[in-house]
C-alpha cells in the first residue's frame, strides 16, 4: 500500500489512523486518570454496533466479527494501553488532567515541540486497533481488541483483565517503538521506594544558601533507554555533592529530582548552607566539576546544564548527619545497567533512580526495577534494602509485573516474519526488549500464549521530546492488515 504524504495536521485526519490517534491526544488520558477515554471509546465502538465490556479498571473489550468468508478461522486478540505517561518541560504551563496534548507536525515527524510527551506510547497503538475495528472492507478473521489501564504505572489494568476476555492464545501487542523490530519478550520489575528520616538544626547568620541545578538532559524511557548512556540528573547531583564534601562542610537544606520512576530523570535540584569561608572554594570547585562532568557526558549528553545560584537565608537546614545519608543513599542505590544477555546484546537488568524528594521530614528515593529473571530482580532488591540498613531507612517494593518468556516455537511470530519479508525484502529482527509489555500479564491468563508485539518508529518516549514518524506508523499500519488478511 502507498504511504501518502500530509502537509497539515488537517491532511492527517484524512487517514484513519491518525484521525483516532488525533481525537486521543485531545482527551485526557494520564494514568489512572483514563475514565474520560475509556468512556469515549465505549460509546464510539457501541455508534460503531460492536460488543463492548468495560471492567472497574475501565479496561476495555471490543470484539469484531470475521469478515465474511472468514468465520471459522481462529480469533487474533489486538492489544494496546490507553494511558500515557505526563512529562513537561519545567516551563510550560500544561494541565494534564484538562489540557489537549498540543500536537505539530514537521514533514514527518508528529511531536509537541518539546513541550509536553506526546503519548504516541500507546495512543498509536490505540488508535491502529481502533482503525482496524471501523474499517468496512477488510479481511480478517474474528477480531478482539483489549484495551487496557494504568500499564506506566503497576500494569494493575492487565493483570486485572478478566480470563474470561480470553477467546483466544494469539496476540498482537502494539506497544512497541521500532519498525524494523518484533519484540517477542520481556522484562518483569516492581518499584522500590527507601523512606529514610531527617533530622534538622537551626542555621547560622553566617552561612550562605546556594541552589545547584542540573537540568537539560535527554531523560527518556527507563527500561527502553537505560542502554544509550544518558546522564540521570540525580546521579550527577549526587556526585557534584559528594566532590564538594570532601572540600569543606555544608548542609542540604532541600533535594528534589525527577517526577517519575519509569523516566530517566531530565532535572534536579538541591539547596546547600555552608559558611562564608567556604564560598571562594565552592565556586572553584563546582566550576571544575561542572567541567569534568560535561568530558564524561560529551557525546550522550550535548546540551547538559549545571548552574549554581545564590539562595535566599534559610534558618531551617538538615543535620550533617542526614545531609551524608542523602548523599550516600544516592551514590550507593544501583543505577543503569546491572547485567547484559551477551549473545542476544541486550540487556538483562537495570535500575533507574527516578525520583527524590523531601516530604514531611523524610526523603524517598524512588527507583524502578526491572530484570528478565525474577531471582536478579530480587538481588538488586536485596541490594536496596541494605542500602536502607546503610543509611537509617525502610523499603518497600510496590506495583510488581512479570517477565514475558521467550516462546522457542511461535506459529504467529513465524507467519509475521515471513509477512515483514515479502512486504519490505528485508527481515524483522526478533528482541527481547528490557521495557515491560502486558503481554508478561496475560501469560497467567492463557495457556501457550502465543504473542508479538510491533509498532512504528517513536523516540524519546516518556520525556518530552517524544516524537513519532508518520510513514512509519503507515507501514506498520499496513502490516497488520497483511498479518490479519494472511492468519488461518
Amino acid at each position: 500500500m502507498k504511504e501518502e504524504r500530509y502537509k497539515t495536521l488537517d491532511d492527517l485526519k484524512k487517514h484513519p489512523v491518525f484521525y483516532n490517534f488525533l481525537q486521543i491526544c485531545k482527551i485526557p488520558h494520564q494514568t489512572f486518570h483514563e475514565k474520560e477515554l475509556s468512556d469515549y471509546l465505549v460509546k464510539w465502538a457501541t455508534n460503531l454496533g460492536l460488543e463492548v465490556k468495560q471492567d472497574s479498571k475501565f479496561n476495555l473489550l471490543i470484539r469484531k466479527p470475521a469478515s465474511m468468508g472468514n468465520e471459522g478461522k481462529k480469533p487474533i486478540i489486538l492489544q494496546a494501553h490507553i494511558d500515557m505517561v505526563c512529562e513537561k518541560k519545567p516551563d510550560v504551563i500544561h494541565d494534564f488532567k484538562k489540557d489537549p496534548i498540543p500536537v505539530q507536525l514537521d514533514g514527518d515527524i508528529l511531536s509537541t515541540g518539546n513541550k509536553t510527551t506526546l503519548g504516541a506510547d500507546d495512543g498509536i497503538g490505540t488508535a491502529m486497533a481502533m482503525a482496524i475495528l471501523e474499517a468496512k472492507n477488510l479481511k480478517h478473521p474474528p477480531i478482539d481488541v483489549i484495551f487496557t489501564t494504568s500499564e506506566e504505572e503497576d500494569m494493575s489494568g492487565a493483570l486485572n483483565v478478566d480470563k474470561s476476555w480470553f477467546h483466544t492464545n494469539r496476540l498482537i501487542n502494539l506497544d512497541n517503538s521500532f519498525d524494523n523490530e518484533m519484540i517477542t519478550g520481556s522484562a518483569g520489575g516492581k518499584g522500590a521506594e527507601l523512606k529514610v528520616p531527617l533530622t534538622y538544626e537551626d542555621s547560622n547568620s553566617t552561612y550562605v544558601t546556594y541552589k545547584i541545578i542540573v537540568d537539560n538532559l535527554t531523560g527518556g524511557h527507563s527500561g527502553e533507554d537505560i542502554d544509550k548512556g544518558r546522564g540521570n540528573a540525580i546521579i550527577i547531583l549526587a556526585r557534584c555533592l559528594d566532590y564538594l564534601r570532601t572540600y569543606f562542610k555544608f548542609n542540604i537544606v532541600d533535594i528534589e529530582g525527577g517526577n517519575f520512576r519509569l523516566a530517566i530523570p531530565r532535572e534536579a535540584h538541591t539547596t546547600i548552607a555552608f559558611s562564608k569561608e567556604y564560598l571562594g572554594i565552592f565556586k572553584e570547585k563546582i566550576n571544575i566539576f561542572i567541567s569534568e562532568i560535561k568530558n564524561v557526558f560529551e557525546t550522550s549528553e550535548k546540551n547538559i546544564q549545571i548552574k549554581f545560584l545564590e539562595h535566599k537565608y534559610e534558618d531551617k537546614i538538615l543535620s550533617l548527619k542526614s545531609t551524608n545519608n542523602i548523599i550516600d543513599g544516592i551514590i550507593l542505590s544501583p543505577n543503569g545497567i546491572l547485567q547484559m544477555i551477551s549473545n542476544l546484546g541486550v540487556v538483562e537488568s537495570s535500575c533507574n533512580l527516578g525520583e527524590i524528594y523531601i516530604k514531611d521530614n523524610n526523603l524517598f528515593m524512588v527507583t524502578e526495577i526491572r530484570a528478565i529473571y525474577e531471582s536478579n530482580r530480587e538481588f538488586i532488591y536485596k541490594q536496596i534494602l541494605l542500602v536502607g540498613d546503610i543509611i537509617g531507612g525502610e523499603v518497600r517494593d510496590f506495583s510488581p509485573y512479570p517477565s514475558w518468556t521467550y516462546k522457542v516455537h511461535s506459529n504467529l511470530r513465524t507467519l509475521a516474519n515471513r509477512i515483514y519479508l515479502e512486504m519490505f525484502n528485508h527481515n524483522i529482527k526478533n528482541l527481547v526488549l528490557h521495557a515491560g509489555l502486558e503481554c508478561g500479564c496475560f501469560t497467567t491468563k492463557v495457556n501457550d500464549l502465543d504473542a508479538i508485539s510491533i509498532g512504528p518508529n517513536t523516540k524519546d518516549l516518556h520525556s518530552p521530546y517524544e516524537s513519532l514518524s508518520v510513514s512509519s506508523t503507515q507501514k506498520i499500519y499496513n502490516y497488520l492488515i497483511k498479518i490479519l488478511e494472511t492468519l488461518d
